[in-house]
């Protein structure tokens, strides 16, 4: 790490004291010569990268190696996802660019969620295709060079990209046509020949339901099948601290109903951990935080079952996907999704971690609303991924899952699309805006508090450790001058500048707050109260 200046945005670190804060600083005004020194690129690189794993406990959060609490905040990327193809001409998704790390990077993110198809993986029965996972390999080792952790995440949609309607197949009255989506290869997706028509869900027709009957009956030995591959990708990542962990499934689809259906998924999750854990165990690896999410319902309703405890392993966190007040249907809130997966969590004694979350129309009218998730994920001391970086004109997403739709001329997601020549129009903003606030990156102890204005970058953090330790922040970069960083014991913090923002770390001891207020920030208004 190249040698750090000290003093770059006002950062008034008070302990705490009988509950209450000081408000003062150590006399000196936090005034100091220097600017913060400054970095070509990335400000956190794989150095900062370390093993994680779950803290139990009265307040459970996942940490690093050296016990402190990291909160992943970032994005999903699909760039080697196997989706169908509905729309001719049109690719499904966009050729991988490792370049696109950086600017993740750029925006603060410390992970991507990194969406892996199982049809490519495995695409015939017992055959890994080895140069995939070489695929896969070298985007977990381009995200680690920005300081980026990977979630793998076993992604599907309606089971397969092998449920379409076949084009000389008419639907009854009140049924449509559907598209293939993507997740098992096609000798893997059993349909008993029933049809794939649905009604307007992609979730709906006989061919998914029958598909997913038998991957939770394990019909042909399918679903092991599976659990095999999960170990293949343990192996391969065993010793890894840039794989934060892995997502065994995502959105689990219903087959035989709900209850049936949410016991096959517990006795799945059984069957995945423990080939990854004898994987990492053969491979002389460590055991990596294992995300389990609840079936399909949950985007849907916000209120459908999830298994019940299905195993004492001590790296588990449930990865809901909170969609409230975005897609998700009925009268849920945003505030109600997140306490509704924080009283799931607690049944399984973990945290959570929300894999998918985003809006998808008009930026400016949802800015309210992305400001208020950003309020929440702050809230609760949680993290999560945006969906997602950038979609394809191609993608069956793009089109509704209806065929013979064309994609609209934009395609608004973090980053926007023009459709169909898929021109990159930049970032969306101000959804960049809130997702690149402050936060700690890394926290000794745990936190206890967060609070966010994401305009000017100006934050407030509280939290408590056992003795002293370094507080690792990112602070973007919003244009209101270098930021200058003082103690109100007199310590001084450390500050470098880079691609997007700074890197400030802060001397804390005990029960500590830190105020991070960037020189001009009072200007915008800094509503970090409370």
């Amino acid at each position: 790490m190249p040698r750090r200046a000290r003093l770059a945005a006002v950062v008034l670190v008070a302990a705490l004291v009988s509950g209450a804060c000081s408000s003062g600083t150590d006399g000196s005004g936090a005034d100091a010569a220097g600017a913060p020194s400054r970095v070509d690129g990335a400000v956190f690189g794989a150095d900062d990268l370390s093993p994680l794993h779950l803290e139990r406990g009265e307040h459970p959060r996942i940490a690093d190696a050296d016990g402190r609490q990291v909160l992943l905040r970032g994005v999903n990327l699909n760039t080697l996802a196997d989706y169908d193809r509905p729309v001719p001409g049109l690719e499904p998704t966009f050729p991988h660019d490792d370049g696109e790390f950086a600017e993740m990077a750029a925006l603060g993110f410390n992970v991507v969620r990194l969406l892996v198809s199982w049809s490519r993986l495995e695409p015939e029965p017992g055959r890994i295709d080895d140069e995939y996972v070489a695929d896969v390999r070298a985007a977990v080792d381009a995200a680690a060079a920005e300081g980026l952790y990977t979630v793998v995440d076993m992604h599907q949609d309606a089971f397969s990209k092998h449920v379409a309607t076949p084009a000389d197949v008419a639907c009854p009255a009140g049924l449509q046509r559907a598209v293939g989506w993507d997740g098992a290869p096609a000798w893997a997706t059993l349909t008993d020949g029933r049809s794939t028509c649905n009604n307007g869900s992609r979730e709906t027709s006989g061919a998914v339901v029958a598909a997913w009957t038998n991957f939770w009956a394990d019909t042909d030995g399918i679903q092991g099948h599976l659990v095999e591959v999960w170990a293949r990708l343990a192996g391969e990542f065993a010793d890894e601290p840039a794989v934060a962990g892995y997502d065994l499934l995502n959105e689990p689809g219903i087959g035989p109903g709900v209850d049936a259906t949410n016991e096959a998924l517990a006795r799945f999750h059984r069957r995945a951990l423990e080939a990854i854990r004898s994987a990492e165990d053969d491979a002389g690896g460590f055991p990596h935080l294992v995300f389990f999410e609840p079936v399909i319902l949950w985007s849907g309703l916000g209120v459908a079952p999830v298994p019940p405890p299905f195993s004492d392993d001590a790296n588990l966190v449930f990865a809901p996907h909170l969609y409230a007040e975005s897609i998700t249907a009925g009268d849920v809130t945003i505030a109600g999704g997140f306490d509704h997966a924080a009283r799931v969590a607690a049944v399984h004694d973990t945290t959570f971690w929300v894999g998918e979350y985003g809006w998808f129309g008009d930026p400016d009218e949802q800015a309210g609303l992305v400001a208020e998730y950003g309020r929440q994920e702050d809230r609760h001391l949680v993290g999560g991924a945006w969906w997602q970086w950038r979609q394809a004109c191609g993608d069956p997403h793009s089109i509704g899952g209806r065929p013979g739709e064309a994609p609209p001329d934009v395609l608004v997601h973090l980053h926007r699309t023009a459709c169909p020549s898929g021109e990159d129009l930049g970032l969306t903003q101000p959804w960049a805006t809130t997702l690149s606030r402050t936060y700690p990156r890394s926290a000794p102890g745990r936190l206890t508090r967060l609070r966010n204005d994401a305009a000017s970058g100006a934050a407030r953090i509280r939290g408590e450790v056992d003795g002293d330790g370094t507080l690792v922040l990112w602070v973007p970069d919003r244009g209101l001058g270098a930021p200058l960083v003082s103690a109100a014991d007199g310590a001084l913090g450390e500050v470098v500048a880079g691609d997007g923002g700074y890197r400030v770390e802060v001397p804390v001891r005990g029960a500590y707050e830190v105020r991070v207020t960037p020189a001009d920030a009072l200007a915008v208004g800094g509503a970090t109260e409370g």
